[in-house]
């Protein structure tokens, strides 16, 4: 893989986990107000199916709960289905973590509702360190343009007037 290349995939990556880490607080809010108001879990992840779209941002735990809802729907049991998601390689870490839960919440037997609430108060910390260092990295990236397009015009509109009006006061 050539240089230019790998700054491509890079960039890809970063993309799909910035979309992930900004979508899937609404995504698993989505789907802690299904499970909320009785829906059983196969109905909340259809649900989130349903609303999730694919190239929005909930679509990466969209397309992880579609994989559950569907395995399900072949007759898989609702934790070998969470497991047969987590092995997908398209699932990045955060979506693994919501998958996690819903494993741990069926086998364990306990309320999933206060585990989605604490997973939805992590996931918006991670957002907004996420929107911080893109704040952060739109400074540097807005540097250029000013140092190239706007700081030339600058000095050609407001330090060259000043310099010739001072030059032709000079004596001569």
């Amino acid at each position: 893989m050539n240089p230019l290349q790998a700054l491509r995939h890079r960039s890809v990556v970063r993309h799909k986990r910035n979309q992930e880490v900004r979508g899937l607080p609404g995504a698993v809010l989505l789907l802690r107000v299904a499970l909320a108001s009785g829906a059983s879990p196969r109905r909340a992840l259809d649900s989130l199916v349903r609303f999730g779209t694919w190239p929005g941002p909930t679509g990466s735990a969209s397309r992880a709960m579609a994989c559950v809802a569907n395995r399900m729907t072949l007759g898989a049991t609702f934790s070998d289905a969470l497991y047969a998601a987590e092995a997908d390689d398209e699932i990045g870490p955060s979506t693994e973590r919501v998958l996690d839960v819903l494993r741990r919440s069926e086998l364990d037997g306990q309320p999933i509702g206060l585990h989605l609430e604490i997973l939805i108060t992590e996931l918006r910390r991670e957002r907004a360190n996420a929107l911080d260092v893109a704040a952060q990295r739109l400074t540097i990236s807005l540097l250029f343009p000013l140092v190239i397009c706007i700081l030339p015009a600058f000095i050609v509109l407001a330090v060259v007037p000043l310099v010739l009006s001072a030059l032709s006061g000079l004596p001569t």
